[in-house]
């Protein structure tokens, strides 16, 4: 047994490396929709050149005869590999039925053990002969029922593959140009296969099965697909990962703005859609026109299922490796409850705002007649009634509070230097809050980012009002003074001390949690609004000091 390697053994071996190369680069990729089938074929098709390349080599018929049978054995699941790689792709999974997937694992199967046992059946070729071109010796072979039958398979399979992918090239310039490229990769090989198992031959080169010297052509094929085009990365099944049965609306645009695929939420908001229909057959009417740029941000209230919903617009865009567009998703977020939570709760602000602030003035009103009767007993009821009169209406301001600062929560922040908003807080409280002893000491040029600067101010106006108007001290004392951490971690901390009595630790441990109970819960809401500012603007709020000696909260901003 002589091996004599030829031209065309090289052009074997490198067509191998080649798609080994192409193999090795998308096993990175292989949890994406599609890799694994199309891992399994590149393998194969790289399996088949390298071993029908040494094969080549040798000069002996039983040598041939032992290669071709592996040749054949490697190279059998490539049709059904290149078939279930094109379902995938174009998102034909129901395809796969029962019957079809025992098929197409019954015909490598049986396939390759007919051809590894030739020798003793003769049903994938009856007859061989070694024919000799030149320094080239080459096969001759009378092919069998076995091997007839699986070419059978193959020749049903392999095109209804490239007619999902054909498809795919004509449906949508998203995915164009790399099924494009899948085609045109995969016709070279077919055709040589096609003209060895009729028993054309190529004159005048040798008869020779050129299917896997076509790999050549077939490899940067796909080799541009998979680097150049993000092949598994960009594939149409992906388009499933959307959650179908979702309340969120998604539709996935090309670059031309066409439709490209929806979820059932997407075909309802829409209203009966079609793939390759541009978008803007469906989209409101502006003073802008019906540009896609309209739709981002803005709100959509449509009905749906006989009720009424409502939803955040958004638009973004996708980009491959190389920063070019390929297309673009729009996403219809649900937010009725959110809707719905927000009317009913401008509606109890409004509410607190007047109803409850008119009646509350006239309750203190006579409460104050009250106060001013020679009675001691009804003197002191009309100033208790005062007192608690004038903490509802706090507290209704609260919730005003509350309610107006969610508007100021959102994507976008803004640096704010400290001194140019604290300070004249400070002169505030200290003018409305004569008696009180209120310092500070706050950096000319220290900033923080926050949502807003009106939250920055609400939250340690509220740590100077509660240090204050809940002190028992004799004369109530509070410090604001500035902290700037040095490191990794950069914050800007704001401390608010007070000789008050503290802050109660269940008081705190509400807050830590996040949430109130029937049996746990703190009195009142201004701690709570300050919790909210300060974890909305990305930091968090830290307490020290006990009961006994006064608190200090600290608020830790991001610089």
């Amino acid at each position: 047994m002589v091996w004599d390697p030829s031209l065309y053994t090289v052009v074997g071996i490198a067509a191998a490396g080649l798609f080994f190369v192409i193999a090795v680069a998308a096993w990175e990729h292989r949890t994406e929709p599609g890799a694994k089938a199309f891992l399994g074929l590149i393998t194969a098709l790289g399996g088949w050149a390298l071993v029908y390349g040494v094969q080549l080599g040798f000069t002996t018929l039983d040598a041939q005869l032992a290669w071709q049978r592996l040749a054949l054995a490697v190279g059998g699941p490539v049709p059904t590999l290149w078939f279930l790689f094109a379902v995938q792709y174009a998102n034909r999974d129901a395809w796969l039925t029962r019957p079809v997937r025992a098929l197409m694992v019954i015909d490598p199967v049986v396939f390759g053990l007919l051809t590894l046992t030739n020798p003793s059946h003769g049903l994938v070729w009856h007859e061989a002969t070694l024919v000799s071109y030149g320094a080239l010796e080459a096969l001759d072979l009378a092919f069998g029922p076995g091997y007839l039958f699986h070419i059978a398979y193959a020749y049903i399979v392999t095109p209804v593959g490239f007619g999902l992918l054909f498809v795919a090239t004509l449906r949508s310039t998203l995915y164009r140009t790399q099924a494009g490229l899948l085609v045109v990769g995969a016709v070279p090989p077919l055709v040589a296969n096609a003209a060895f198992s009729l028993g054309l031959n190529w004159h005048p080169l040798p008869a020779v099965d050129f299917t896997p010297f076509a790999f050549l052509i077939t490899g940067p094929c796909f080799g541009l697909a998979l680097f150049r085009f993000d092949l598994l990365e960009r594939v149409p099944v992906a388009r499933k990962r959307i959650i179908a049965e979702t309340d969120d609306g998604f539709v996935v645009l090309d670059e031309e703005e066409r439709i490209v695929m929806y979820n059932p939420t997407a075909a309802k908001i829409l209203e009966d859609p079609a793939e390759g229909e541009p978008i803007r057959n469906h989209l409101p009417r502006t003073d802008g026109g019906e540009e896609l740029e309209t739709v981002n941000g803005a709100t959509l209230t449509t009905v749906i299922d006989r009720q009424q919903r409502v939803y955040d617009v958004s638009r973004s865009t996708l980009s491959d490796h190389h920063d070019r567009v390929v297309g673009y998703v729009i996403r219809y977020r649900n937010v009725t409850d959110r809707h719905r939570y927000e009317q009913r709760l401008k509606v109890a602000n409004r509410v607190l705002r007047h109803n409850l602030r008119n009646r509350m003035n006239i309750i203190t009103g006579w409460a104050d007649r009250l106060a001013e009767s020679d009675d001691e007993e009804v003197a002191a009821a009309g100033e208790r009634i005062t007192t608690t009169g004038e903490s509802l209406v706090e507290l209704g301001e609260q919730v005003r509070l509350l309610v107006e600062t969610a508007d100021y929560v959102g994507e976008t922040t803004e640096t704010v230097v400290l001194n140019d908003h604290l300070a004249p807080l400070v002169e505030r409280v200290r003018t409305a809050h004569p008696n009180a002893v209120v310092e500070s000491e706050l950096p000319p040029r220290t900033t923080v980012t926050v949502p807003n600067a009106k939250l920055l101010t609400i939250a340690v106006q509220n740590l100077l009002e509660n240090a204050i108007q809940h002190n028992d001290a004799e004369q109530p004392w509070v410090r604001v003074t500035v902290e700037t951490d040095s490191g990794d971690d950069e914050y800007t901390r704001i401390h608010v001390a007070d000789n008050g009595p503290g802050i109660p630790e269940t008081e705190r441990e509400v807050l830590r949690k996040g949430i109130e109970t029937p049996l746990e819960h703190g009195s009142g809401l201004g701690l709570w609004l300050i919790h909210w500012t300060v974890t909305a603007a990305g930091g968090e709020v830290v307490f020290s000091g006990d009961e006994s000696s006064g608190s200090v909260v600290s608020l830790v901003l991001p610089p």
